[in-house]
């Protein structure tokens, strides 16, 4: 039972992360009507998006993270190009940060 506690957690945490750091990488790259509220929309979808492709394996996987940029574009109304760049400073952003705490010695392993 507390697995899965941990895991909801964990989940809630990483969204919420997620959702902040989406928010940073849309003003870092100028979309206009950029909120945190369309952030954590798009990372609520993302996470269950890549939750369900990630089950058929790598290629699912990567079906799944490409489903993100497309609804980042249409939840933005941004280019592709902006999409692709949001993704690829949240995905730096994110690794940063996972690198950080696995190095101050707090699990990470629950996220993934």
């Amino acid at each position: 039972m507390t697995d899965w506690i941990a895991q909801a957690i964990g989940f809630i945490v990483v969204l919420i992360i997620g959702a902040i750091i989406l928010h940073i990488a849309a003003s870092l790259t100028s979309i206009s009507g950029a909120t945190l509220g369309k952030a954590f929309m798009i990372a609520l979808i993302g996470a269950i998006l890549t939750s369900i492709f990630g089950l058929a394996g790598s290629w699912g996987s990567l079906l799944g993270v490409i489903l993100v940029v497309a609804v980042t574009k249409y939840v933005y109304d941004t280019s592709w190009l902006k999409a692709v760049v949001v993704w690829i400073v949240y995905l730096i952003v994110f690794f940063i940060i996972l690198f950080v705490l696995a190095s101050l010695g707090y699990a990470v392993s629950t996220i993934f």
